[in-house]
């Protein structure tokens, strides 16, 4: 092979290893989406786009920034604490300039059909403990068991939080002490444990 073939081959994946957007998308919930430039420790654009239920009625919202991609998530963190009361995230990164466009894609919709997995469920707003556990059948891809506590926090205001349910495979990619920027609530996380959900054992009868 031709040495400049090999050094312009080479060049193109140094280029597309180091590439960086020197600008991104950047909204907050409630506010319009405009064009922000880069900081330098800024290494993908991300968007985030958050459906949940904790305040008994459904909220919608959706987040967008430079980010580092060292302390950014992406995939569905889906959590589902109880019948009808979930926090729903699909969080995506890329590294082009203005690649988190902000035209909101409609996410695909949840699985409702049971996978045979249980696990404990709560959602206790204002405490850092769980005082019930109901039994919670899966649904879907959320098909591991999730405990997790810590603070939520809009407009200013924080308040804890301790949840158990069911949850997404991707979820496991969430630390104690990280913090969550999503599209309506900024989560911190205290603590959190991840689980394949248990599937009770069918007694054979007649």
């Amino acid at each position: 092979m031709d040495v400049r073939l090999v050094l312009c081959l080479l060049w193109a994946l140094l280029a597309t290893a180091s590439a960086r957007p020197s600008s991104c998308y950047q909204s907050m919930p409630g506010e319009s989406n405009a064009v922000t430039n880069c900081r330098s420790g800024a290494d993908s654009c991300i968007a985030v786009q958050e459906v949940n239920t904790l305040g008994g009625v459904v909220q919608r919202g959706v987040f967008q920034s430079c980010t580092s991609s060292l302390i950014s998530l992406e995939g569905d963190l889906d959590f589902e604490f109880a019948e009808g009361v979930y926090v729903r995230v699909h969080s995506e990164m890329c590294r082009e300039t203005n690649c988190n466009t902000g035209e909101k894609r409609e996410r695909p919709k949840i699985s409702t059909v049971p996978n045979g997995g249980q696990c404990p469920s709560c959602y206790a707003p204002g405490s850092h403990r769980c005082l019930q556990n109901v039994t919670l059948h899966c649904q879907g891809a959320a098909n591991h068991c999730v405990d997790v506590v810590g603070t939520l926090s809009e407009n200013g205001v924080e308040i804890p939080f301790a949840a158990r349910g069911c949850a997404t495979q991707d979820v496991a990619k969430i630390k104690a002490g990280d913090i969550l920027v999503s599209g309506i609530f900024i989560y911190r996380i205290k603590s959190i444990q991840l689980s394949p959900a248990p599937r009770p054992e069918i007694e054979d009868g007649f």
